[in-house]
């Protein structure tokens, strides 16, 4: 080492082992170690480290020599050397393990430590290892502390060992199980029967000599097999009294620990007894014993002892049993039983039922079985089911059957005959009642679905019965699945300390007394507070120790309750509250997360990890790090409220800086216009959390996607984080595109094994995500939002890096000497570029999650998200709900169906629906001059069996109606005063002007929209129009296209005369002429007029007017991403709030509304006085129309 300034220096080691420190002057001699040696020592310092000081002169050269107390121990560790300056230092000799240093300023002795790991899933050894079933999937995570002031950056490797007295025979890992990370997870039937060391090595990147090594004890134990006598478990069959019946469990039973049951494996013993006989509670007698065809109870009493009424498949393997037919008595019920031992270990048994009704008739066997496997779980004669989801049933004839007549439901519930303990059974007479598609769906159908409410609302009946009934033309077959509620497990007594703190303070919640804890499977929590539409996920664990980080509601502070949710194995939940805490948002933490953020590029990247939430996200535990993302983004999202509704206050339009979400209200604005500072301002802060937000993106797109609960945690993050859509930049809404879509794939694959409520809660996060993102990368585009500084950097770079290639579809050779244009059309070109990857994959979410749910949803069953992100619904129905069928989310939005609709379905084939609103109309790929910026966009599809979708097409006559609101903060632009009072034209009846209507595409067409507010309230007038070419109207000549009296008498409540022309009349062409005439007293204004009145005198107005005219268009969506507008009819219900339109197809829809441009043409208007008078006509424009719309025209009139 060497020394620039001359002082005193302290030396000191930080490590676990007893080592020694030595200083020599200039150089060390190991064999004479007392040359040029200054000091030593041993265990001054903390524990077995040492510690001493050492005078130095300037310029001094010096080597530290650092050993262990044993010759063949090594150790890691740091040295921490302090001074009045900076010190240099480097290896002295070659060593086996390479040395790094790094030097500190003085008063700052913080260097770099080993990392700190804390598994998950509590303490175990190889003496009591953690217990898990090979059927299990099961994660060992890890909670990694790091503290270093120059990198956190680590590598993390796991390694499996088997165990026997020791753990020294590492395994070849399966390729399923990723190691170099920090959460392992372990596939179910990786990993053989056994007790096992699944370590955990963090080694710090920049210095490799500071690594840790923790381990977890697992053992892998049996699951136990499920016998099962007839296929999928059915609890009852019938059967003919003519046939031969086979009981066949080795076949059917299931091993949940191989993906085939060996039934060579196992040995069978057979019963059987009448089921409801006075002596059924005897005990069970063995099929093949002496005594069973003498015994009363016995099911064969009525044979001859010289005959066997049955045989097995063979001596050898017992593994399935024929009863001949003519061998069990009509109009009888038996019970047959199977207990099966291992034959190498007979601790391994299992026990199985059915029970078998015999009818004169031939009957087939019908299956019954869980469309959730997961969900229920076979318990001897019955199927244990969680009471707090749906249970969902599949049906099936075991052979293929013909002339299937109807499929018929029932449900039974228990009252136990203690004496006999046989069930009697009691018809719930209200499946086919007031709650049929309620509580009951698919009642005539293969597959039947009872809500979670018929459990939660006759909690004392813990025993129910599933019968379905298969009619066919020659025969009835019946089958039933029995169910027994499990009991929820107790939830224990949890505790939240401390009271109160803040979006940063570690909470603990701990539970003193978990009854039944071998039992429980996990705890997962949710945030609850004021101001929160829904509770928040923040993480699962299956310790009773959980720290967490709380988040804010729309209170500062807010009172938050945390919402345990106790599951056990069996997947029954039961869930409880701690007492409430108070938060406050932690402003301190957050803006240095801001600030360190932002200038990263400039400070080495040193300070970022000095950071609390940086060193929280470095930890890399998905948990913690959806915490932190949630909690900073509940923060982020109130200050992007509150920021919004300042920058509209002081004159911002809010339509140019934010999308209001569904259901929100107009936010009061300024008449005055912001200054530039106050722009400049609300720049920088939107930058700043844009950064801040793209930093927490790449941190949990990095989270593994493992189960369930681990998905739903980082969905629910993800829609918090995405909330803010005008803080999104292009790479954070392209990474948060992508992992929603990673999310909904990963939902999809799991929607046989996850219930209906966790499903539905993905479902409700991903759809926000997906729709948040999708609206962030519309907004630049649509002119709703502002372009954020990381964009037009990324954009700026590329301009300046690359030759423009002329060929390109965004370059121009014209753009070349104007780097500011130039610019401008990278940057749309690249948000386009992205906008239409995003599109793709939010379609590509929307199937995956519409498989998803589609596993869940029988006839007639929906499922609602309804947020203020988005509103989506799903239903599974018929082809005949589709006729006459209403969607109305909300009082301004609906789509409805005719009577009529062309399709190629039948009216029994199942079909699934699918209906999404979503706040912001996507740009349109082409740029086509489609207004559509401040309308929503509602969409509605018809899917197959295969979530293909289905056309579905009507006629004119019979049209589908779409209702879709626009923007709530949509400034509905000022009518403008017409002083027409002063005009005099002797030659003319009628004051004419002329509006342009032109579109850009010819192939889009457009509703005109005639607005007039007269001063004097009534007055009627005479309205007539003509298409490209002047209306004349007198007793001579008649040349208009269309007329309308506009009587006082039907004016509208707030005083405006409305005439409309809807798209299909303005087709094709590209100005309408107005003529507007004052009626006098003597001219009468009758509306049901079917003779239009014709007058030679001149106009006069005796009172001026206010006019606004207004073009609206519905427009659909093509496979492309662009606006097409045929086969669409704008519809008269069409005002400044809403679109009306009426569709003959299926699609995606949106509004357009844009001011019509008014053209002066000269006419012979005379002046009344030698005065002139300047009258602007131009119609106001908001900020969101069309660049070409923009003229203002000047008339110039006499007084």
């Amino acid at each position: 080492m060497n020394t620039s300034t001359a002082g005193n220096y302290s030396f000191q080691s930080k490590g676990t082992t007893d080592i020694y420190g030595y200083l020599y002057n200039k150089t060390f001699t190991p064999n004479n170690t007392s040359l040029n040696f200054i000091t030593q020592d041993d265990d001054s310092g903390d524990g077995t480290n040492f510690k001493f000081n050492a005078n130095m002169f300037a310029f001094q050269s010096a080597v530290l020599v650092v050993t262990t107390y044993s010759v063949s121990r090594t150790a890691a560790f740091k040295v921490i050397i302090d001074g009045p300056a900076r010190v240099s230092c480097g290896p002295y000799v070659s060593m086996p393990l390479a040395i790094t240093c790094r030097t500190s300023t003085p008063n700052n002795t913080a260097a770099c430590s080993a990392p700190i790991i804390t598994l998950m899933p509590g303490s175990s050894s190889l003496e009591k290892p953690l217990q898990f079933r090979r059927s299990q999937d099961f994660y060992i995570n890890a909670n990694i502390n790091r503290s270093c002031v120059t990198s956190l950056g680590a590598v993390s490797n796991w390694a499996i060992s088997i165990c026997n007295t020791e753990c020294r025979s590492p395994i070849s890992i399966h390729h399923s199980i990723i190691r170099t990370v920090n959460e392992l997870y372990v596939p179910a039937k990786t990993l053989e029967y056994g007790i096992y060391e699944l370590k955990l090595t963090v080694t710090m990147v920049e210095f490799p000599i500071l690594s840790t090594s923790v381990a977890s004890y697992i053992k892998i134990n049996p699951s136990g097999i499920t016998a099962v006598l007839v296929p999928l478990g059915t609890s009852m069959i019938t059967h003919g009294h003519e046939q031969t019946l086979t009981l066949d469990p080795g076949t059917y039973s299931k091993d949940p620990d191989s993906d085939v049951f060996n039934a060579t494996q196992w040995n069978y013993t057979y019963y059987c007894r009448i089921y409801g006989s006075p002596n059924s509670s005897e005990s069970w007698i063995p099929i093949d014993h002496n005594e069973t065809l003498r015994h009363s109870s016995s099911c064969f009493s009525n044979q001859s002892s010289d005959v066997k009424p049955w045989y097995y498949r063979s001596n050898e393997s017992r593994s399935s049993i024929t009863i001949l037919a003519y061998s069990l008595a009509t109009n009888q019920t038996y019970q047959f039983m199977v207990t099966m031992d291992h034959i190498h270990n007979t601790s391994l048994q299992a026990t199985g039922y059915a029970l078998v009704i015999v009818e004169n008739n031939r009957s087939q066997v019908i299956a019954i079985g869980c469309v959730i496997s997961t969900m229920c779980s076979h318990n001897l004669e019955f199927q244990d089911i969680n009471p707090s989801t749906q249970v969902a049933l599949f049906s099936r004839p075991v052979n293929k059957s013909a002339s299937l007549i109807n499929i018929t439901w029932n449900v039974y519930y228990v009252l136990t005959n203690s004496s006999t303990n046989v069930q009697n059974w009691t018809l719930f007479t209200h499946t086919v009642g007031k709650y049929r598609d309620t509580w009951f769906f698919g009642n005539n159908t293969s597959n039947f679905t009872a809500s979670k409410q018929l459990f939660q609302e006759h909690p004392n009946i813990t025993l129910w019965r599933f019968e379905v009934i298969y009619t066919f033309k020659q025969e009835i077959s019946l089958s039933a699945l029995n169910f027994k509620i499990k009991k929820p497990p107790q939830p224990g007594n949890w505790s939240i300390a401390p009271p109160n703190g803040t979006t940063s303070t570690k909470f603990i919640l701990s539970c003193e007394d978990q009854p039944d804890i071998d039992e429980i499977k996990d705890y997962s929590f949710f945030a609850w507070t004021a101001g929160l539409r829904e509770r928040l996920m923040l993480g699962v664990t299956t310790a009773q120790t959980f720290e967490v980080l709380l988040p804010v509601g729309d209170r500062n502070p807010s009172s938050v309750i945390v919402i345990v949710q106790v599951r056990d194995k069996l997947n029954c939940i039961t869930e409880t509250n701690t007492t409430a805490v108070s938060v406050t948002s932690e402003y301190t933490h957050i803006t240095s997360f801001i600030d360190i953020i932002k200038t990263t590029s400039n400070n080495n990247g040193i300070a970022i990890h000095m950071n609390p939430l940086v060193q929280l996200l470095e930890n890399s535990n998905p948990d913690v790090i959806a915490q932190v993302v949630t909690t900073v983004s509940q923060v982020f999202n109130q200050l992007n409220t509150e920021i919004i509704e300042s920058a509209v206050k002081i004159g911002i339009p809010a339509e140019t800086v934010s999308v209001s979400s569904l259901g929100s209200r107009t936010i009061n604005a300024s008449s005055e216009s912001p200054s530039d500072s106050t722009l400049i301002q609300y720049m920088q802060q939107l930058n700043n959390h844009a950064t801040a937000r793209e930093y927490l993106m790449k941190k949990i797109n990095n989270s593994q996607i493992i189960t369930s609960d681990n998905f739903l945690l980082q969905a629910s993050s993800l829609a918090q984080l995405t909330q803010a859509t005008n803080q999104l930049t292009r790479s954070t809404c392209l990474i948060a595109s992508s992992k929603c879509l990673a999310l909904a794939l990963a939902l999809k694959d799991m929607n046989n094994t996850i219930s209906f409520e966790d499903t539905q809660m993905a479902a409700d996060h991903i759809m926000q995500c997906a729709t948040n993102v999708l609206s962030a990368i519309n907004m630049p585009l649509q002119q709703r939002g502002k372009v954020l500084d990381i964009d037009l950097a990324d954009t700026t770079a590329k301009v300046d890096k690359a030759a423009v290639d002329l060929e390109s579809n965004w370059a121009d050779i014209n753009l070349l000497n104007n780097k500011d244009k130039l610019i401008y059309e990278r940057n749309i070109y690249e948000q386009n570029l992205i906008a239409n990857t995003i599109a793709n994959q939010v379609n590509e979410t929307m199937v995956a999650i519409t498989t998803a749910l589609k596993v869940h949803l029988n006839i007639h069953q929906s499922i609602t998200v309804n947020t203020t992100a988005v509103f989506a619904s799903w239903e599974t129905a018929l082809k005949t709900s589709l006729f006459n069928k209403t969607i109305q989310p909300f009082d301004s939005a609906k789509i409805h169906l005719p009577l009529t609709l062309n399709s190629n379905l039948s009216d029994s084939e199942v079909v699934s629906l699918r209906f999404v609103m979503q706040p912001l109309a996507l740009a349109s790929a082409t740029h086509s001059q489609v207004n559509t910026s401040m309308s929503t966009m509602i969409s509605f599809s018809v899917l197959d069996s295969n979530g293909t979708q289905i056309p579905i097409v009507t006629d004119d006559e019979h049209p589908i109606e779409i209702i879709i609101p626009r923007d709530p903060n949509f400034i509905i632009p000022p009518m403008i005063l017409h002083n027409v009072t002063k005009m005099y034209a002797p030659t003319q009846q009628f004051h004419f002007q002329t509006f342009n209507i032109t579109q850009s595409n010819e192939n889009l067409t457009v509703s005109l929209h005639f607005e007039m507010r007269p001063r004097n309230p009534s007055l009627n007038y005479l309205l007539i129009l003509k298409f490209d070419g002047q209306p004349h109207l007198n007793s001579t000549i008649e040349n208009i296209d269309d007329w309308s009296l506009l009587c006082s008498s039907n004016m509208s409540e707030d005083g405006i005369h409305k005439y409309f022309i809807n798209n299909n009349r303005t087709a094709a062409h590209q100005l309408v002429h107005f003529g507007l005439r004052e009626l006098n007293q003597t001219e009468p204004c009758w509306q049901n007029l079917s003779t239009i009145p014709v007058y030679d005198a001149p106009f006069n107005f005796s009172s001026d007017y206010e006019l606004r005219i207004y073009t609206s268009a519905c427009y659909y969506l093509d496979s492309n991403n662009n606006w097409q507008s045929d086969g669409i009819l704008v519809g008269s219900k069409t005002n400044h709030y809403q679109t009306q339109c009426f569709s003959t197809h299926l699609s995606t829809f949106t509004g357009s509304y844009a001011n019509a441009v008014n053209l002066i043409i000269e006419s012979s208007v005379v002046p009344a006085n030698d005065t002139i008078d300047i009258v602007y006509m131009n119609t106001l424009h908001s900020s969101n129309d069309c660049a070409n719309d923009n003229n203002a025209f000047i008339l110039a009139i006499s007084k």
